[in-house]
């Protein structure tokens, strides 16, 4: 039986050895091929146990969303708002609409990012960061992967240090950061002039992510090729092909066939409140 799927292999699967060594796959982490979309299915402990012999040095990069996170914090940013009644219904249900077209594909990121840009132009920046906590504690701290923090704990154990890198703003990222107890974050930073949100934007967004995670490793005195990266996201492939060890966490399906026909780890972490599933 394959520990931690909670059912033995059946026909049109197969049990193989694979973890990374030298940037390539290699006999360590156990991993099982599901018939499901054919996705290579690498088991948490013993990816827990190849990582930690690994070599210090190393820096683990996080995307945040469906990776540390099991939703999206832009929708519990904007959900907290709509509680708050900082903004208006009608405002709200417009962008409530590029929202769920974002977490089905039907929107991109440019197209989310301008949206919350306009809805938040004008507003304080202490409204945001208040914004931010309310959210984190009403919804966000709950979404943690407690996986997640366990793959956290063990790249810092490792001496490996750790980075959130993310296309979410500072106001949603940051109380996951602190809670986490990552030694950086790098996100969207929306301007500020006088204390006030304006409506521009720097974004931290597919090569955009490559160039901020480079200038952390480069200020560390190291490069990419012997760095991690953990993401759910196609989006993420610049960043994704440049570091040494490229890991994919719960993906949806093209993402899984990707993960597949590279041969990148891929893990699947339990929704925060399931019990794990026996072995």
């Amino acid at each position: 039986m394959d520990p931690g799927s909670g059912a033995a292999p059946g026909r049109g699967s197969d049990t193989t050895l694979a973890t990374w060594r030298d940037g390539k796959p290699g006999p360590v982490s156990l991993v099982r091929r599901m018939r499901r979309g054919d996705v290579l299915r690498t088991d948490f402990d013993r990816w827990l146990a190849s990582m930690s012999r690994d070599e210090a040095g190393s820096i683990a990069y996080f995307d945040l969303d469906r990776t540390l996170i099991s939703g999206y914090s832009v929708f519990a940013l904007a959900m907290e708002r709509m509680r708050s009644r900082s903004v208006s219904l009608r405002r709200m249900l417009s962008s409530m609409g590029v929202f769920v077209g974002y977490g089905l594909g039907r929107a991109d990121y440019h197209d989310l990012l301008t949206t919350t840009v306009r809805d938040l132009a004008g507003e304080t920046e202490q409204s945001l960061i208040d914004l931010g906590e309310s959210a984190f504690e009403q919804r966000v701290r709950d979404w943690i992967y407690p996986q997640a923090r366990t793959l956290v704990q063990a790249h810092r154990d490792a001496g490996h240090p750790v980075v959130i890198v993310t296309s979410a703003t500072r106001y949603q990222a940051e109380p996951v950061a602190r809670a986490l107890n990552v030694d950086a974050l790098c996100c969207t930073e929306l301007e500020v002039e006088g204390g006030v949100i304006t409506g521009k934007a720097l974004p931290c967004f597919g090569v955009g992510k490559l160039t901020a995670a480079e200038h952390v490793a480069h200020g560390r005195q190291t490069d990419l090729s012997r760095a991690y990266f953990y993401s759910d996201s196609s989006d993420d492939l610049p960043l994704l092909e440049a570091v040494g060890r490229p890991v994919v966490v719960n993906p949806k399906a093209p993402m899984a066939r990707l993960a597949r026909d590279r041969g990148w780890p891929c893990l699947f972490l339990e929704t925060p409140g399931t019990a794990r599933s026996a072995a």
